[in-house]
């Protein structure tokens, strides 16, 4: 009930400004989930920010990535107008840099008091090297429902200690025009398998050249997504389901050339959205924040595009609605002098106060009970967007501190192979031979 007096004004004070605001760039960025941002820090927003400070009030740094800049500015805003002895100053960096600026700064103790965090297995890393404060106790003395953040939270922490609390969630599913199925006769079923997807795209590809419409639009973030939506990941033994994902790619890409390639990608500098955007593609997969993206578009006129989702399709066997995700995380520094300020802050945005906001900008907060959807469906105005909360997700990354190494290494050689440089068999050969040498070391 806590949360549905919350969200109910939130939203309300929340929506008129925020609804539409938008998630970042459209343009591909290779190795990441999201699409990469460009603004550097001290923003117009960071400085409106701050300015609603006060010097009795303690200040906490607070580290973002740029992409996540409009909607947790809403959240920083509203929790420093409420607090008479706490101001947040959130620092935006720009989200092709931050990951590597973060490592630093953890590493040198910078005065950091709270930091964004892309993934569990970059929490597990800093967790690793000290650089978070647990947070356990605090959360277990505290009011907070863990339990709202469903079922990926249970395999987040194996050992039950806490070290960052999610903030969003991510959820891939199944973006298409329905205009252009309708065009070519198509209907889009309750649920694809991999196999009547690429099918399915077969149907909706025409013409050739610039002009040419893609069946379908695969950017080359997730390229081992049929294995994990088996619970499988490139840290496994048996790493067939890896090999099966990055064959049907290929099919799509250089086979059946539905998709536009990975070398065509990387030549023309696609964006993706505008793709989408300029009716050129049929069918995308892709992750929640592209309907974000797709509001801001089309209320600032950019684009009249039609468009639903369905549930990502599955490999053979496979129980309907699955599809893979991640918690967002943020995390208290280990250095901060401010450890009570900083949860207090941390449990504003990562429970129900922050939860409210998130829904009326059309951004799914990883904190979420009935009244969650209802909100969000009403913040976008679609039904369809059910199916974000129906999905059954399995987490994109393992709790593992050096999977992230091992993903890279995979990364490098699948992409060999989807440029036709390498055979599947010399690009699996060459992968495990070089994890085991990084396992090794």
């Amino acid at each position: 009930m806590k949360f549905k007096r919350v969200l109910a004004m939130a939203v309300t004070a929340v929506m008129t400004c925020s609804l539409l605001a938008g998630c970042g760039s459209s343009k591909t960025g290779a190795g990441s989930s999201e699409p990469a941002g460009s603004t550097e820090s001290g923003t117009e927003q960071n400085a409106a920010a701050a300015d609603t400070g006060s010097g009795e009030k303690t200040n906490l740094k607070f580290y973002i990535w740029s992409d996540e800049e409009n909607y947790i500015s809403k959240v920083v805003e509203q929790y420093n107008a409420q607090s008479d002895s706490v101001h947040v100053e959130m620092i935006s960096i720009a989200n092709d840099s931050y990951d590597d600026k973060l490592k630093v700064m953890m590493a040198a103790g910078d005065e950091a008091d709270i930091v964004d965090i892309r993934g569990l297995a970059q929490v597990t890393q800093y967790r690793d090297t000290g650089s978070l404060m647990d947070l356990t106790d605090l959360v277990k003395n505290s009011e907070l429902d863990i339990s709202k953040y469903g079922a990926m939270w249970d395999s987040s922490y194996p050992d039950g200690q806490i070290f960052a609390l999610p903030t969003r969630t991510t959820c891939w599913m199944l973006f298409y025009n329905p205009d252009l199925l309708e065009e070519a006769g198509v209907e889009m079923p309750e649920q694809l398998t991999w196999t009547e997807y690429a099918e399915m795209a077969k149907k909706l590809t025409k013409g050739d050249g610039p002009d040419k419409q893609w069946g379908g639009y695969w950017v080359d973030w997730h390229t081992q997504f049929m294995a994990t939506q088996q619970g499988v990941y490139v840290n496994a033994d048996d790493v067939s389901a890896v090999q099966e994902s990055l064959e049907m790619l290929n099919q799509l890409y250089n086979v059946d050339k539905t998709h536009m390639s990975l070398g065509e990608m990387k030549a023309t500098d696609t964006q993706y959205l505008a793709d989408f955007e300029n009716k050129r593609a049929a069918l995308m997969p892709q992750g929640e924040w592209m309907i974000n993206m797709l509001l801001n578009d089309i209320s600032a006129g950019k684009t009249d595009v039609n468009w639903e989702i369905a549930p990502m399709p599955i490999p053979d066997g496979v129980e309907p609605g699955t599809t893979w995700g991640q918690f967002q995380f943020a995390g208290i520094t280990s250095t901060t002098k401010h450890p009570e300020e900083s949860f207090d802050f941390l449990k504003y945005l990562c429970g129900p106060e922050g939860a409210a906001i998130y829904a009326s900008t059309g951004m799914v907060h990883a904190y979420t009970d009935e009244g969650a959807e209802a909100a969000y469906k009403e913040a976008v105005g679609k039904d369809s967007v059910s199916v974000i909360f129906n999905a059954k997700k399995v987490q994109e990354s393992p709790a593992s501190s050096n999977f992230d190494q091992i993903l890279n290494i995979y990364k490098e050689n699948s992409e060999l192979y989807l440029l036709g440089e390498k055979t599947i068999e010399e690009t699996m050969d060459n992968f495990l031979k070089q994890r085991e040498e990084l396992m090794n070391k």
